[in-house]
């Protein structure tokens, strides 16, 4: 269980993480204007809450193990091949078919986890959490020198291109090992819940919505981060790899959130005061890139690293904040595809600021503004009540 949840887990953010240390070879490569770029940051956001909506209904149809399954070979196929087509409009579709795949084990991971797991659940959803922070970091950090070595070693074209398609090969491992997990379970959706059968619908539960604008706030600072974070520092004069570093630091830094908010979220009495630290730090993370972006970089990495702490606060709240199986599946299957339609919004309409105004300046006030709001809506969120007992 562990290993299988690791692999996969690895492979859910370095498609995204991996597209802005490239943003500007990309878009030569593939003739992407400012609003295409600006599209291809928020796709991430967009594909994973509208297609996260059908997650829990396919894994009724097919089973959460066999789910995941699919979801691991969409994207070998969509990610893997994405960088060695021509068309742009193929390039999108494929990219679209890989994000799918991880939109779909986006909302079926923690319920997964909450039906197998037992006794293991929150050392499983630490793995989970950490390893998805690692996939971005190691996504950031390693896509720049993977790109700039093959393009030394054959040409710039073939090095992006390389960089781009590596994340989607080495989703072959998840496949492999989920093939076996899917033989071994088999079907594996609750037919009978734990509880009464919960007839109301999630959005008749305000903790619901308190963890829906948590997680839609903290995830629209992290996919403007893997959009576009990188590119601000490149236009302060940091180097393209060091940018990537810079973007990988913070999210390594969130890895120490990852390990320690599952246990912080189940024990915690004050939990409110973990996220509104989040929140204020990623605003000040912002001040600075605004006023020094470049002589302060790296403090400006880490308060941003030590804000993405929030992701694993938000993830670990949805097995936390439920009881039952299959509350537990629908509330991950409203929270996360609600929450990333609107982070969607987020890097999209960054790229349009910025090809407006060229200047960062409206963009980095309008994410601090997002950063306190994220505060407010996580204090709401860590609230000790339980969705089933509001439904």
């Amino acid at each position: 269980m562990f290993i299988s949840v690791l692999a996969l887990a690895l492979n859910l953010r370095a498609a995204a993480s991996s597209i802005g240390p490239l943003l500007e070879e990309i878009g030569e490569g593939m003739n992407f204007g400012g609003a295409t770029l600006g599209f291809l940051t928020s796709l991430p956001g967009l594909i994973f809450g509208l297609l996260g909506l059908f997650a829990v209904r396919i894994g009724k149809r097919f089973g959460i193990s066999a789910t995941l399954l699919l979801s691991a070979c969409a994207l070998v196929f969509g990610i893997g091949l994405r960088a060695w087509v021509d068309n742009a409009w193929l390039f999108l579709l494929l990219s679209i078919i890989g994000l799918t795949g991880i939109a779909v084990a986006n909302v079926l991971m923690p319920a997964w986890i909450k039906i197998h797991g037992k006794q293991h659940t929150v050392a499983l959803m630490t793995v989970y959490s950490v390893c998805v922070v690692a996939a971005g970091a190691i996504g950031a950090a390693f896509t720049a020198p993977v790109a700039q070595y093959f393009a030394q070693v054959f040409d710039p074209e073939i090095g992006w291109r390389t960089a781009l398609s590596l994340w989607g090969a080495l989703a072959i491992i998840p496949v492999i090992l989920w093939w076996v997990v899917t033989r071994r379970i088999g079907y594996d959706y609750p037919a009978t819940p734990t509880r009464t059968t919960v007839s109301k619908k999630m959005f008749h539960s305000p903790a619901a919505w308190a963890m829906t604008a948590f997680f839609s706030l903290q995830s629209t600072q992290v996919y403007v981060q893997f959009g576009w974070l990188p590119q601000i520092y490149r236009d302060a004069g940091v180097s393209p790899n060091e940018a990537g570093l810079l973007l990988a630091t913070a999210a390594i830094i969130g890895l120490v959130g990852s390990v320690i908010m599952p246990t912080v979220v189940d024990r915690a009495k004050h939990l409110w005061v973990w996220p509104v630290t989040f929140g204020l730090l990623s605003a000040v993370g912002y001040l600075g890139l605004l006023v020094w972006p470049a002589e302060g970089r790296w403090v400006w990495a880490v308060a941003l690293g030590i804000g993405g702490m929030a992701f694993a606060t938000s993830i670990a709240l949805i097995p936390a904040r439920s009881v039952d199986h299959e509350v537990t599946a629908r509330l991950s299957g409203f929270v996360q595809p609600v929450g990333y339609i609107l982070a969607g919004i987020g890097p999209m309409l960054v790229g349009v600021l910025y090809s407006t105004t060229h200047s960062w300046t409206s963009s980095l006030i309008f994410l601090g503004m997002l950063a306190l709001s994220m505060a407010v809506a996580g204090a709401l969120a860590s609230r000790d009540v339980q969705v089933d007992d509001q439904l």
